[in-house]
């Protein structure tokens, strides 16, 4: 079989992955995906992401996959980008996660406003960064990323705010003059919740505050137009 090109191949995640090998051992719900949806058989080419930034070119067993060379493409976005998102209501973080995935985030920091209606008990925190993780996971393939992004939760804005201390944050304020611009190769933008910020996160959030412009964005368009702003500008 021929050289198939880079862009054209199936792509799967496999943190930890080496060339010394012989075979690269495939996670099963990543077999099922190349066999049962993509339709693959022994011998298709396929690239293995490590997760550290390389591709892996292999053939497919049908169950493990054999290293035939290693690229290094200058895919990923020169910011490092992190998003901290307030919890917005039904499934909208899914679509945050999956656009801001594809456009380079690097980190998405998700907590609960004073005015989230949302409420993550310990347990849906665990199953929700699971089903988000999985998310990242297919965005990152589907857009050709060599790294996944990290999902964390975090108990509050203030807890964010220490955590970044030189984030910034979108403002709602009407009069606000600054606009979104890259000051760094290492930035964290907060997006708000749907109901607004408090009055007591407002005095956390200073003169941190930027705006996008004179309109306003869905909770759910926020972030990935800010992304949009400072990664493919």
């Amino acid at each position: 079989m021929g050289k198939v090109p880079l862009r054209a191949l199936p792509r799967v995640f496999v943190p930890g992955a080496v060339t010394t090998e012989e075979l690269i051992e495939l996670p099963q719900e990543e077999i099922d995906k190349l066999r049962k949806v993509l339709r693959l058989s022994g011998g298709a080419q396929i690239a293995v992401l490590p997760n550290d930034g390389s591709i892996i070119r292999c053939e497919f067993t049908g169950r493990d996959a054999k290293p035939l060379e290693v690229l290094n493409p200058n895919v990923e976005a020169a910011i490092d980008l992190t998003i901290a998102q307030a919890l917005p209501k039904g499934d909208k973080i899914d679509e945050i996660i999956r656009a801001c995935t594809e456009l380079g985030v690097n980190r998405f920091l998700l907590f609960p406003s004073e005015r989230t209606v949302v409420k993550w008990d310990a347990k849906k925190v665990t199953d929700r960064l699971h089903r988000l993780r999985t998310i990242a996971r297919e965005a990152a393939e589907v857009s050709f990323r060599t790294r996944l992004p990290s999902i964390e939760y975090h108990a509050s804005l203030a807890e964010v705010l220490k955590k970044e201390p030189e984030a910034i944050v979108l403002s709602e304020v009407e009069n606000e003059t600054k606009t979104l611009k890259k000051s760094s190769d290492r930035m964290t933008i907060v997006v708000g919740p749907e109901g607004g910020w408090a009055t007591r996160e407002l005095q956390a959030i200073g003169d941190r505050g930027v705006t996008l412009g004179p309109r306003v964005l869905r909770v759910d368009h926020a972030g990935p137009a800010a992304a949009a702003i400072l990664l493919l500008t």
